[in-house]
C-alpha cells in the first residue's frame, strides 16, 4: 500500500502541476481573446484532434496495448516486450499519419466545395491546421503506456506539464507582439503542433532510458498472436471510446449552434471539473491501470479483487469533497481564474450555474473511469461498449430536449445525468 500511494502521489503532485499548467494555459487563452467567435473556433477545431488523442492515445490504443504488454512482460522477458513494442509503434505510427492525411484532404474537400455552415469553417479550418498533433500525441500516449507498465510514471505525467508550459509561451509571444485575433488563432495552432512534438520526443527519451532501442524489425518475427489479442481487445474498445468521444463532440456542436459563446462556457466548466478529476481519479486510474493487468494475466483473482476495491476507496475519499469545495466556490473560483483581461464579469456570472452542474457530475465521472480501466485490465472490452452507446442515446436525447428549454445549460443538465445513468 505505501508504494501505490508513493506512486499515486508523485502521479498526483506531477498532474497537480499539468493541471495547473493547463488552467493558466486557459485564463491566457481567454484574457487573450475573450468568450467569442475566434475562442470558440479554437475549442470547437482542437476538439477533434483532443478526442483523436483520448480515442487512441489515451483510450481504446493506449487501454488495449498495455494489458497485452504487461503479459508479454510477465512471461516472456523485456527482451521480448520491446521487440513487440517495436513492431506495434511501427504499425501504429504507419496507420496514424494515413489517418492524419486521410482528414486534412477530407477536410479540405468539404472546404473547398463550401459544405460546412458558416458556424463550422472557422473551426474546420483549425482542425486542419491541428491534425499531425494527433500523430505525435497517440504515439506519445503508445510510449507513455509502456513506461507506466514499467513501473515508470513521472516523465509520462509530466509531458502534459511540457505541452501545456510551450501553449502559454506561444500565447505570452501573441500577447507581447499584439497580434490581430486571427494570426493569434495560428500562433496557438503552431503552438499545439510543437507541444505534441516535444511530448513526443520526451517520453522516447526516457523509454530509451529504460533499455528500449528503436528497431524497425526487419528479419524479426512478428509476434502474431499476441497482435492478434490487441485487436480482439482493441475494436470494441475502439467503439466504446468512440461513443463515448463523439457524445462530447455532439455536445459542442450543439453548443457551436446556440451562439458564440456557448462553446466557451461549456469548455471553462468542464476544464474546472476535469481538474479533480485529472489530479486524484486519473492519478489513481494510471497505478492501479497496470497492477489490475499485470494481477489478471498472472491469474490472481482475489489480488485483483483487492487491489479494485482499494481504488474505489480512494477515489470515493478524495473526490466527494472535492466535488462539494466545487460546488459552493464556483462564483469565487471563477472571478479568482478567469475574471481579467477579456473575460467579462456577465462571462462569469453566466459560468458559474454550469460549473456548479458539473460539479455534481464529478464523482460519477470518477467512478466511471475507473470501472471501465477495471474492464479494460481484465479484457473485457464488450461491458463499457454497451454502457457508453446508452450513455450517447440517453446524452443525445436529453440534450436536445433540454437545450431547447435551458440553452446551454440544458446540455450542462443532461450531461449531469447522463453521467448519474
Amino acid at each position: 500500500m505505501a508504494k501505490e500511494f508513493k506512486s499515486i502521489l508523485s502521479v498526483s503532485l506531477i498532474t497537480i502541476l499539468s493541471r495547473i499548467t493547463g488552467l493558466l494555459r486557459d485564463v491566457l487563452l481567454f484574457a487573450a481573446l475573450g468568450a467569442n467567435i475566434w475562442s470558440s473556433a479554437f475549442i470547437a477545431g482542437f476538439t477533434i484532434p483532443n478526442l483523436f488523442r483520448r480515442l487512441f492515445g489515451e483510450g481504446a490504443l493506449s487501454s488495449s496495448f498495455i494489458p497485452v504488454f504487461s503479459t508479454i512482460l510477465e512471461s516472456k522477458k523485456t527482451n521480448k516486450a520491446f521487440l513487440f513494442f517495436n513492431q506495434f509503434i511501427i504499425r501504429w505510427g504507419i496507420y496514424l499519419i494515413l489517418v492524419a492525411i486521410i482528414c486534412m484532404v477530407l477536410t479540405e474537400f468539404f472546404l473547398s466545395f463550401n459544405l460546412f455552415s458558416d458556424s463550422l469553417v472557422l473551426s474546420a479550418e483549425v482542425f486542419q491546421f491541428l491534425t499531425p498533433y494527433m500523430v505525435f500525441i497517440c504515439l506519445s500516449a503508445i510510449i507513455s503506456g509502456a513506461l507506466n507498465v514499467l513501473g515508470k510514471f513521472w516523465v509520462s505525467s509530466f509531458s502534459p506539464v511540457l505541452f501545456n508550459v510551450i501553449i502559454v509561451a506561444f500565447i505570452l509571444v501573441g500577447v507581447g507582439i499584439g497580434i490581430e485575433s486571427e494570426n493569434f488563432l495560428i500562433l496557438l495552432c503552431i503552438g499545439v503542433l510543437v507541444g505534441g512534438l516535444f511530448q513526443l520526443i520526451f517520453t522516447s527519451i526516457d523509454l530509451f532510458r529504460q533499455g528500449w532501442k528503436f528497431d524497425l524489425c526487419i528479419g524479426n518475427q512478428f509476434d502474431k498472436e499476441s497482435y492478434k489479442t490487441f485487436w480482439k481487445l482493441f475494436m470494441p474498445g475502439l467503439f466504446g471510446a468512440a461513443l463515448l468521444q463523439i457524445n462530447i463532440l455532439i455536445s459542442r456542436l450543439l453548443a457551436l449552434s446556440l451562439d458564440d459563446t456557448a462553446v466557451s462556457f461549456l469548455y471553462i466548466s468542464s476544464r474546472l471539473m476535469e481538474l479533480p478529476l485529472g489530479i486524484f481519479t486519473i492519478a489513481i486510474v494510471t497505478v492501479f491501470f497496470p497492477q489490475l493487468s499485470r494481477l489478471y494475466a498472472s491469474k490472481s483473482n482475489r489480488d485483483f479483487k483487492i487491489v479494485l476495491e482499494k481504488g474505489m476507496k480512494l477515489i470515493l475519499i478524495i473526490v466527494t469533497p472535492a466535488c462539494l469545495g466545487l460546488c459552493l466556490l464556483s462564483e469565487e473560483i471563477l472571478y479568482t481564474l478567469f475574471y481579467w483581461g477579456n473575460f467579462s464579469n456577465s462571462a462569469v456570472i453566466a459560468t458559474s450555474p454550469l460549473v456548479l452542474i458539473y460539479s455534481l457530475a464529478l464523482p460519477f465521472h470518477s467512478i466511471t473511469t475507473y470501472c471501465v480501466r477495471a474492464f479494460y485490465a481484465s479484457k473485457d472490452m464488450k461491458t463499457p461498449v454497451r454502457v457508453s452507446t446508452y450513455f450517447l442515446i440517453f446524452n443525445s436525447v436529453f440534450s436536445i430536449l433540454l437545450m431547447a428549454f435551458f440553452g446551454v445549460y440544458g446540455l450542462a443538465i443532461a450531461n449531469l445525468l447522463a453521467a448519474i445513468f
